[in-house]
């Protein structure tokens, strides 16, 4: 699918084409966005607008040129959004920017682009005059919802804290909770720093007037304070980690703790029902008429000695 914005008679278009677009070489694109689109897709608006749209594969490459590029007259960069779902994950965009058009290559849907677009057409963006404005207006919103799916993060955490707090037994789905929290603080972070990356070096094009590489530079605020709060987040959820991890610790202690004084108690009288149950004939006690009622006494005195040993000792 390929969406187009461009301006007629000072005003925005907004087209939506679920199959190969018609472009008119009349109109002043501004935004070409390419969403699951074809091979012959991309090839067609490859020769329209002479240029290289960047592949999967260099979308997905980790190396700083890779990940963004200049030459004299376009800007290449590719940037991982970050997609709330059951099990977030990060998707890359491809963007290129030439001249006032901008071409975004992805092949997901992104709530980030859903909110541009319906910015775009609710409000019309009289300010949008280039593909770079739009380009930033895609930051601004992505930085926007990276904030808000912090903030929830941060919720969660505050409850799994009251509930770490109440807890007499640790659970393991807590642990568990606390490990895909820190998951998605680590992604959340890694989608942040490539923006940041991004926008530090948007700020330093000379593509990018005045106005625009003022928006970046709130933005870079912005991305700096998100930082900070993954940064703190992320401790946070270590300190919850290592406190149920404590508490799981002192668990197994007390049970340790039960069975060595059991196993102490019992052992004087295993000591002596030891003795007398050796088998020698020159055993004085064999024949003793009150034999056994004392080594039942003496059994049960020295398990009553023990306990009250420990007891005084404050080790029960």
């Amino acid at each position: 699918m390929i969406r187009v914005f461009y301006t007629h008679e000072n005003e925005l278009v907004w087209e939506k084409y679920p199959e190969k677009v018609a472009l008119d070489p009349n109109r002043k694109y501004l935004w070409i966005d390419l969403l699951h689109a074809s091979q012959e897709e991309k090839q067609h608006v490859s020769d329209f607008f002479q240029v290289k749209l960047p592949t999967y594969k260099e979308a997905v490459e980790i190396e700083s040129s890779s990940r963004y590029s200049e030459d004299a007259v376009s800007i290449k960069a590719n940037s991982g959004f970050l997609k709330d779902e059951e099990q977030p994950r990060i998707h890359q965009v491809s963007f290129l920017l030439k001249g006032n058009t901008l071409f975004t290559v992805r092949n997901v849907e992104l709530q980030s682009f859903a909110e541009v677009v319906k910015k775009i057409k609710v409000s019309r963006q009289d300010f949008i005059r280039s593909g770079s404005q739009i380009w930033v207006l895609l930051l601004e919103t992505r930085i926007d919802l990276d904030a808000d799916y912090i903030e929830s993060l941060t919720r969660i955490t505050n409850v799994i804290n009251r509930k770490v707090q109440s807890l007499s037994d640790p659970e393991e789905k807590t642990l568990r909770k606390i490990a895909e929290l820190q998951e998605n603080t680590i992604l959340i972070r890694e989608s942040i720093t490539d923006k940041q990356r991004l926008i530090s070096a948007l700020m330093r094009s000379p593509f990018i007037d005045h106005d625009t590489s003022e928006r970046l530079r709130v933005i870079m605020k912005d991305v700096m304070s998100l930082l900070q709060h993954t940064q703190f987040s992320f401790e946070r959820l270590e300190y919850l980690q290592d406190t149920l991890m404590g508490l799981v610790n002192i668990e197994q202690n007390k049970i340790i703790k039960i069975f060595t004084v059991v196993s102490v108690v019992f052992m004087p009288p295993t000591l002596i029902a030891s003795i007398y149950g050796m088998n020698f004939r020159a055993m004085p006690e064999l024949n003793w008429d009150y034999g056994y009622p004392v080594a039942v006494i003496l059994m049960v005195a020295s398990s009553a000695f023990t306990l009250l040993f420990f007891k005084r000792k404050k080790w029960l």
